[in-house]
């Protein structure tokens, strides 16, 4: 099997898919991709939602509409400052790039979630995949990483190296969780449903951030053997917020034209993307974005790092996911734990298919529970 899906693919959940949608499309950047570069993604001001009925209506509109269409949004006003997101993207590349290499090994977790061995804690540079030998290394953490309440504070700062980090991420992390609260809600309200029916199911939350870090390429493009940083994909989780960075490198697919987009974020906004979760319970009404990331293409962008910062909200493993009130369902109530499972399965079986039998596979790349590579 090619790198690129066949229109008859097994869903997540054992049927066929017929949707193109979510099939046709090349796992990794290919010369014969369709890209279209105009697409920018719609802008959001949470501003919006705290104004007047009409601009609440609007944020609503414009922020379903987007992920009716594509799964992706530009968040503005969202009330993380400029400062603050400058020392978070700081942070993220210091943790990678000033703690010694042996101190980082320390922290790639035998921990499981789901399971399965999707694991949080450090993840190496997967520079054992042929496939992708410019990748990324990234470390996650969920919320027993962070001195909140309810949690053991002097056990959350064994995860981290150096508790300075710990410190730094903590606001970030609870601004995200509000974040997520607020646009769950709003995308409920664009289906008519009661905005209050899924509270129980996202708080407390269940979360993890990830931080992800690109290292500096010096080799010519047409000297690498392949683009690709991230296969292509859909998260897991009911939403994600992202940092957005200068450096290339984002792509999503847009299946109205069969085409994928470069994503370009403005400064000091954040990327809303939606995941499988959100695709299940709208009975497929929003779309789980699919996306990748590739190396860049001008070369004084591949000689600096690349740094994201990804918050994700999953369901617990005991949470049972149904489709929400109102839609004809397809499928079956399933349980978080067995719908994570499903989703991690079929991206670790695609991987296998794109590498081949005699590719170290998904054995030399860890699955992660945010669903990315």
């Amino acid at each position: 099997m090619s790198d690129k899906e066949t229109s008859d693919a097994v869903s997540d959940f054992g049927t066929p898919e017929t949707d193109r949608a979510y099939s046709g499309y090349t796992l990794v950047e290919s010369h014969e991709d369709n890209f279209d570069d105009d697409f920018r993604p719609q802008v959001c001001d949470l501003a919006d939602l705290r104004g007047t009925p009409a601009a609440r209506d609007r944020f609503i509109d414009r922020l379903g509409t987007a992920m009716v269409d594509v799964g992706i949004a530009i968040l503005t006003g969202h009330g993380i400052d400029a400062d603050e997101l400058q020392a978070i993207d700081r942070n993220a590349l210091n943790i990678f790039t000033t703690v010694p290499e042996d101190q980082k090994m320390k922290f790639v977790s035998t921990d499981c979630a789901y399971g399965e061995p999707y694991y949080l804690g450090y993840v190496p540079l997967q520079e054992s995949m042929p496939a992708l030998p410019h990748a990324v290394e990234a470390w996650e953490f969920d919320r027993s990483a962070f001195r909140i309440t309810g949690e053991d504070a002097d056990a959350a700062l064994g995860y981290w190296p150096d508790e300075k980090y710990e410190s730094a991420f903590r606001n970030f992390w609870h601004a995200c969780e509000e974040l997520t609260q607020q646009l769950g809600r709003a995308l409920l309200q664009y289906l008519d449903v009661d905005p209050s029916l899924y509270d129980q199911n996202i708080s407390p939350t269940n979360d993890v951030l990830r931080l992800n870090h690109y290292p500096p390429i010096s080799s010519p493009v047409e000297d690498l053997a392949s683009p690709a940083r991230v296969l292509s994909h859909e998260d897991y989780g009911l939403l994600s917020l992202m940092t957005g960075s200068p450096v290339e490198g984002l792509q999503v697919y847009r299946p109205q034209n069969e085409a994928w987009s470069r994503v370009y974020t403005p400064a000091d906004s954040l990327v809303v993307i939606s995941g499988k979760w959100l695709g299940y319970i709208s009975d497929n009404r929003f779309r789980a974005c699919t996306h990748r990331v590739s190396v860049p293409r001008d070369p004084v962008q591949r000689a600096v790092p690349r740094t994201t910062v990804l918050y994700t909200l999953h369901p617990y493993e005991a949470a049972i996911l149904e489709v929400l009130p109102g839609f004809q369902p397809e499928r079956p109530p399933i349980s978080g734990r067995e719908f994570m499972t499903r989703v991690a399965d079929r991206l670790s079986e695609r991987c296998r298919n794109m590498t081949g039998p005699n590719t170290s596979g998904p054995a030399g790349v860890r699955p992660s529970i945010n669903g990315a590579w």
